[in-house]
């Protein structure tokens, strides 16, 4: 008789622990995805970066019209000079196969292109999770309840579509595949170049070589398609929009700049620790089983060497994450540091830089003490040598 009520309370704490878990991990994200993406299809502006950056920009293609406003940048840019208040820009600065690609969704109305999208997003977001095999349903609901993915989402920008890339380049990891996620990476957003360098330090010369190849031919391609628009102004677009809104991002050299160091002096500094981590990363991909440590570090470090890092770009951290923990460990919970600064940008307040230098600095960690990664294995790939695996708790039955 004494044993049934301690069953009892047992099968309601049992009961109860589930339904707890169901709502912190799939109930309540999926609330806040739903409402953020509510509220900016009802109140505005919907999907600023993609209707400014995206459709308004292959909207221009289809018009046969020049999709870049230099002219404008260097507006800007002398208005930021001359200490004028800085009014951010919109404009298309992506590089042109994006926009071509984007070009059929700009042959329909705004708010259906924009929802589809969305859609094309977090369905690309969830594959790529699923194709690093993530199988732990908690691990979805913390990275769409992430700062970074939410902000992503909610802009309209392209980075579910790049962590997307990531995955695949990790995924297909000396086959084609690889050499085709990290051509269309580059070409897609430029920043994410590290990864080329993966594929060197990992000896991988052939599909190096055939990733620099595609994104020539892509690239040449595209710019060919819109009659070669922009292309002499594009470097110096790139250069004036880093001097018009580097400092108010969240990346390294922000960070520098937020401390007294001039624009220049800060970048160089970042790119320095962003070679550092490759250097480190050609070491490492050396030794056995060191190749996923050299990925996460490439991945960190084309974060850190861009001047312009804005919080949704640290959702591409939820790959290397999902490689070194596939099922729910502390370490998935890094990336709600964003919560700390749940920001747009940081003007007013450089402080905000911070939680998401440190998100960068525990996932480089884990690829930095190269014995505690678990290596999944590759299509086709031999097993890893043995490695040591992060001790994580077992997913909810």
């Amino acid at each position: 008789m004494r044993g049934k009520p301690t069953i009892q309370k047992r099968g309601v704490w049992d009961a109860t622990r589930h339904v707890g878990t169901f709502l912190v991990f799939a109930v309540a994200p999926a609330v806040m995805v739903v409402v953020v993406l509510a509220a900016s299809f009802v109140r505005g502006p919907v999907l600023f970066d993609f209707k400014g950056g995206l459709y308004g920009g292959a909207r221009d293609i289809v018009h046969g019209s020049d999709p870049y406003r230099a002219g404008e940048l260097a507006h800007e840019l002398a208005m930021k000079k001359a200490g004028e208040p800085a009014r951010g820009f919109a404009g298309p600065v992506y590089p042109a196969p994006t926009l071509v690609a984007v070009v059929p969704l700009a042959q329909l109305p705004y708010r259906l292109a924009a929802l589809l999208f969305v859609v094309l997003s977090a369905g690309g977001l969830a594959l790529a999770l699923y194709l690093i095999e993530v199988r732990d349903w908690r691990c979805y609901g913390v990275a769409f309840g992430s700062w970074p993915v939410v902000h992503g989402l909610m802009l309209g920008a392209l980075t579910p579509l790049l962590v997307l890339g990531v995955a695949v380049a990790w995924r297909f990891r000396g086959r084609l595949g690889s050499a085709a996620a990290v051509a269309a990476l580059v070409v897609a957003k430029v920043f994410p170049w590290p990864l080329a360098v993966w594929l060197v330090v990992t000896k991988r010369w052939r599909l190096a070589a055939l990733a620099a190849a595609l994104a020539v031919a892509v690239t040449a391609a595209a710019w060919a398609a819109i009659g070669f628009d922009g292309l002499t102004a594009y470097p110096d677009m790139l250069r004036d929009l880093a001097l018009i809104e580097a400092d108010a991002s969240v990346s390294l050299s922000a960070g520098l700049m937020a401390l007294g160091l001039s624009s220049s002096a800060a970048e160089l500094c970042a790119l320095s620790v962003a070679v550092a981590l490759l250097g480190r990363a050609a070491w490492l991909a050396k030794r056995p089983g060191g190749e996923l440590a050299a990925f996460t570090l490439a991945v960190v470090a084309a974060l850190i060497a861009s001047p312009i890092v804005w919080p949704h770009y640290l959702a591409l951290l939820l790959v290397p994450i999902a490689l070194v923990s596939p099922r729910l460990s502390p370490l998935w919970l890094v990336p709600l540091l964003g919560y700390v600064a749940p920001v747009a940008h940081t003007r007013g307040h450089p402080w905000a830089i911070a939680p998401y230098l440190v998100v960068c600095a525990v996932v480089a960690g884990y690829g930095i003490t190269a014995g505690r990664l678990h290596l999944p294995r590759a299509p086709g790939a031999d097993p890893p040598g043995p490695q040591l695996k992060p001790r994580i708790d077992p997913a909810p039955s």
